[in-house]
């Protein structure tokens, strides 16, 4: 193992930065990072399994071949990036005055890696990546972080995370900076003028959008959106359902609804400010510790969607709300499609109440998800363990 001195590099160790596919908010996170620090590196994190003290088994990150895969197809998007962006060598000795990571179990995979080259980090502990709550496995791990001598903090999402963290003992108050959200894949100027149902468009338009990591999306609701579709398709003649994500016609029969629903597979950026504009509902009946106990998703799913002024319909059944008002810029559904069926057939039968959740839902979102003020947070806190050197990253 030989020395690499870059003792002044801010960087992020990431499994799956750079994407072939640019996408989704990691890759909207670090692409600001990149414009706007100078001394800042984004590093792709080779493939390394966990201790034996993990309670799961798979391995993060990829290949070197995969790697340079990822970034020529990334470069072709993001250009001027290209210099800004390594492969991580597990044969050098790296020196950097700061790394930040993502997600529990990835953090958790690369903490030998961490202390061995002696690299003070700090992470973002956002719902999922094997962090669940009252999950002893998931506690192990976070303690295991939270004793390194070179863990220097914890940026948490959501309130319920924060608390659990504090009230658990599991980390020192002092160490967890709560800054609520994440990030979108927009900026406002982005935002396609909204069609308006039945002036502009001819159909009522409900989406779902999810990645599928469960049998029938379970996790997700995507069983339950599809009991709501077939509800509501026999009660409005004019409504189509779309699917964006890992799901098909496959997976749960749709026979009595196959001319009305739509799928599309995982879409990027441009093509999603696009079909939001038609959109008229988002639906989100999100069940937790599906995927493993503790389990949970952030809250509101749907934050692209909300972001361009689609209406939010979202589950919330571990009551995670505390920045939205119910029934003013948000609806909160149940996870009985008739309920959720009745939820929106209420405001399909009052277009005014219904453009106007959206509209309001849109603002809050926007001013919630704020990319440049998600950024300035971060950025605020990474300063308080090392020097952000502002400018053009070279």
């Amino acid at each position: 193992m030989y020395s690499l001195n870059k003792k002044n590099i801010f960087v992020v160790i990431d499994s799956i930065f750079p994407q072939k596919d640019p996408f989704a908010f990691r890759n909207a996170e670090i692409n600001e990072y990149i414009k706007i620090i100078k001394n800042f590196k984004a590093y792709s994190m080779p493939i390394i399994y966990p201790d034996n003290d993990a309670w799961f088994k798979h391995s993060y990150g990829v290949s070197k071949l995969m790697y340079k895969d990822n970034k020529k197809g990334y470069t072709r998007h993001y250009p001027k990036n290209k210099k800004s962006i390594e492969y991580l060598d597990i044969n050098k000795k790296y020196k950097f005055s700061l790394a930040y990571t993502f997600f529990l179990g990835e953090t958790y995979t690369l903490l030998p890696y961490l202390e061995s080259n002696e690299i003070p980090f700090v992470f973002v502990l956002y719902p999922g990546g094997c962090f669940g709550l009252n999950n002893i496995g998931s506690d192990k791990m976070l303690k295991k972080i939270f004793d390194s001598p070179y863990f220097k903090g914890v940026i948490t999402t959501q309130k319920i995370t924060t608390d659990y963290l504090i009230q658990n003992k599991l980390c020192d108050a002092s160490k967890v900076e709560y800054i609520y959200g994440g990030f979108v894949q927009f900026r406002k100027n982005d935002i396609k003028q909204k069609l308006i149902y039945p002036t502009d468009k001819k159909t009522f338009d409900i989406c779902f959008v999810a990645a599928k990591y469960s049998e029938k999306g379970r996790d997700k609701g995507y069983d339950l959106f599809i009991e709501t579709a077939k509800i509501l398709s026999l009660k409005i003649p004019n409504i189509h359902f779309h699917v964006i994500g890992g799901f098909n016609e496959e997976d749960i029969d749709i026979t009595e609804i196959k001319n009305k629903i739509h799928f599309y597979g995982y879409k990027k950026p441009d093509f999603l400010v696009e079909f939001y504009k038609s959109m008229d509902i988002f639906v989100s009946p999100n069940r937790p510790s599906e995927l493993f106990q503790g389990n949970f998703d952030g809250f509101p799913l749907g934050i692209d969607a909300g972001y361009c002024g689609v209406a939010l319909f979202v589950a919330d059944e571990l009551n995670m709300n505390t920045k939205y008002i119910p029934g003013e810029d948000i609806v909160i559904i149940s996870l009985k499609p008739q309920e959720i069926a009745d939820d929106i057939l209420m405001y399909y039968n009052d277009l005014d109440r219904l453009y106007m959740l959206s509209y309001l839902g849109g603002q809050k979102t926007q001013a919630l998800f704020d990319l440049d003020k998600q950024i300035s947070q971060r950025i605020n806190y990474f300063k308080k363990f090392a020097t952000i050197e502002f400018g053009k990253n070279k």
